[in-house]
């Protein structure tokens, strides 16, 4: 269809008419915007919503760009601007002429034509006082309701919001969440870079991955302390396991050990030397031949013997002992390539129960370390949560098993011994705790300490051996070395507590299986600082005090024999 100049003027004003509608629908849009926002700030009063206000003020933005939106989208057409300009003034006669023209605009008549010229004469006119025929229109309420709601908003905004409180206390505990779950991140990585056996590094990154993976869809701190505690009672069960493994692996090789036949293979063993291994079991193919029928039964008895009390529940172990009967029904068959054949086995398999071990070893050692590391992370959120009004499990508390596994990494890492005895002079080690023994020169003492298990240090100073017990379940002994009143030489007559706990030693930890039980503190120290009694009085309370701590913990097998030593040895009366 032919455009014509009426065309043109219905474009203006339908463009003036277009933008009209824009305008309307802004502020249409910012009066829905005005009332979402009045409908998140009252909901941010009555729920603990986080940013209730910028959800208003996104509210208003939104819906004041939606209402332009859709007067920008909902055009105008054509037969609108013709019907708007046609409108007729107070008092004047309404004509049609631009809806006319736009109606019969194909045609092209005399009449038409003649018709089109008066629109296009009217429309030229209508154009020139554009802006006084179509002003621009005014809503007389919306400036009202506008500013009504306007100040309402910012009322909702400013006033004190009671959910304030709760809000920061939520925002407080994601927080908490989100750094367990960095922390665990940073522990993984960590141990990805440790040089472990691969088996040893899988099964307790195995361990972290799963932690991390929970403690990403946990919501609450609650749930990650709880996952904490799973993982860290975990761990230190694998430890407990692995450690428990490795002392009866040991009561074994004793019985080794205490043959001459199998004596050299017990120490390899022990030494975890698969040269030496392979030396004892060269020595024993080349004396073989030489055996008499009696002494090649009696090794193989001693053997078979060895095979049937290797740990049921080690399987490296199990297999050592299937090696060994294969050994003694060789040797008792006389046969010399059967023989050489049985104990090339028995040197691989102890090859492979060393490497087993030495991987136990220091699985159990990361898996013990990681135990006391998920301890002092849990340790720090239970702090914060108690401080915040939150309860935390038994666990967490004071004394709980978190607090030990974190205390006892604490004393392996500084190499402080649980405890040692003090007597006249200089400390002969290094301890930590509250109880306190007599002792002497090369003086062990046995105290409680914090944390389950038991511990013995060694360390070496001048003059007495002196320190303290700790408190908890345990006994600690410590050896020192040094002039002065030790092993009988020196007065036994007043024993004066030391006022500083200084020196150095190594820790051994004894990783018994945890027992879980309930924190068990000792009493009063029975000599003050820099404060003297009787040696025979502090004997007498430092052994009943040891005596106490045994009967609330069994003490393994190897420290008895040295704590009934040491106990003889400062015997006032010995």
């Amino acid at each position: 269809m032919e455009e014509f100049e009426f065309h043109r003027q219905l474009k203006l004003v339908r463009r003036r008419l277009q933008r009209f509608r824009e305008l309307d629908g802004m502020r249409w849009g910012f009066l829905s915007g005005l009332a979402a926002a009045l409908l998140w700030l009252a909901a941010g009063r009555l729920w603990p919503l986080e940013g209730p206000w910028m959800y208003a003020a996104a509210s208003i933005g939104v819906f004041t760009a939606a209402g332009w939106l859709y007067g920008r989208f909902n055009w105008v057409p054509l037969a609108e601007a013709a019907r708007t300009m046609d409108r007729a003034e107070p008092g004047e006669e309404r004509q049609d002429l631009l809806a006319t023209a736009f109606a019969f605009a194909g045609e092209d008549s005399p009449a038409a034509r003649q018709q089109r010229g008066q629109a296009e004469a009217y429309g030229a006119a209508y154009i020139g006082e554009l802006k006084q025929r179509l002003p621009l229109p005014r809503r007389r309420y919306w400036p009202l309701a506008a500013a009504a709601g306007l100040l309402a908003v910012l009322l909702l905004a400013v006033l004190p919001n009671p959910m304030d409180e709760t809000v920061r206390k939520n925002r407080q505990a994601r927080d908490w969440v989100r750094t367990q779950q960095t922390e665990t991140e940073r522990k993984l990585e960590q141990l990805k870079a440790e040089t472990l056996d691969p088996q040893a590094k899988t099964a307790l990154s195995d361990e972290l991955a799963e932690l991390r993976q929970a403690l990403r869809q946990s919501r609450n701190p609650d749930q990650a302390l709880d996952l904490l505690e799973e993982k860290m009672r975990k761990l230190d069960e694998m430890a407990d396991k692995l450690e428990l493994e490795q002392r009866r692996r040991e009561d074994w090789l004793e019985a080794w050990k205490s043959r001459a036949d199998t004596g050299k293979l017990g120490k390899a063993l022990e030494m975890k030397s698969p040269d030496e291994a392979g030396k004892a079991v060269d020595e024993l193919r080349q004396k073989a031949p030489s055996l008499t029928v009696e002494q090649r039964e009696s090794l193989a008895e001693a053997l078979r013997q060895l095979a049937e009390t290797a740990p049921d529940e080690d399987a490296d172990a199990q297999r050592l002992g299937e090696a060994l009967r294969k050994a003694a029904a060789a040797l008792e068959s006389g046969e010399a390539a059967g023989a050489d054949r049985a104990l090339e086995e028995l040197a691989e398999a102890m090859e492979r129960d060393i490497r087993a071990s030495e991987t136990k070893s220091g699985q159990a050692a990361s898996a013990s370390e990681l135990a006391a590391a998920l301890a002092e992370q849990g340790l720090d959120l239970a702090e914060d949560m108690a401080a915040s009004g939150l309860a935390v499990s038994g666990a967490w508390g004071q004394g709980g098993r978190a607090e030990q596994l974190a205390a006892g990494s604490a004393a392996s890492g500084s190499g402080a011994s649980p405890g040692n005895a003090p007597g006249e002079n200089a400390p002969g080690g290094r301890g930590t705790g509250e109880g306190n023994g007599p002792g002497d020169g090369s003086g062990a003492g046995a105290g409680q300490r914090s944390g389950g298990g038991s511990g013995i240090g060694q360390g070496q100073g001048s003059g007495a051996g002196s320190g303290t017990g700790g408190r908890g379940q345990g006994i600690g002994a410590g050896q020192g070395q040094g002039s002065g009143a030790g092993l009988g030489s020196g007065g036994r007559t007043l024993v004066t507590t030391p006022r500083s706990i200084q020196g150095g030693g190594r820790v051994e930890t004894d990783g018994g299986p945890a027992t879980g039980g309930s924190v068990q503190k000792g009493g009063k120290s029975p000599v003050l600082d820099g404060v003297s009694r009787p040696y025979e009085e502090v004997y007498s309370d430092y052994a009943a005090e040891a005596k106490r701590s045994l009967e609330r913990k069994d003490l393994p097998q190897r420290m008895q024999g040295l704590v009934e030593r040491y106990f003889t040895e400062i015997d006032p009366g010995s």
